[in-house]
């Protein structure tokens, strides 16, 4: 429901909140490039994150958002041909850092490598 997010995934299982990892539209990737629109729009998905939270109760609350560096396709396997986001394929590629950014006090992280 963010202007900038083209999809999106819930995950964080075994973790005490649970964390959203979003894939950029391809504006907003090539905008974030450049520092000042970065921080622009950190700022506003740490917002977003604020209001959506204010929605729901706290067990169900978002920890943070994390800023996926890859795109997903179906060429990497992330994505199918319909567009529907692999969650083993998301689990496979980000659970290694789930903890650490789940120790992290930042609201919006970005993903590298």
């Amino acid at each position: 429901m963010h202007e900038s997010v083209e999809a999106c995934v819930v995950t964080g299982a075994n973790l005490s909140q649970p964390l959203g990892i979003v894939m950029l539209n391809a504006e907003a990737a090539a905008r974030a490039a450049e520092a000042a629109a970065r921080a622009e729009l950190e700022a506003s998905l740490s917002e977003h994150l604020r209001a959506i939270n204010t929605t729901l109760d706290p067990h169900e609350q978002l920890h943070c958002i994390v800023v996926a560096s890859t795109a997903w396709t179906v060429d990497n396997d992330i994505i199918t041909p319909t567009f529907k986001v692999k969650r083993n394929r998301i689990e496979e590629i980000y659970s290694a850092h789930y903890e650490r950014w789940e120790a992290s006090a930042r609201r919006v992280i970005w993903q590298s490598g």
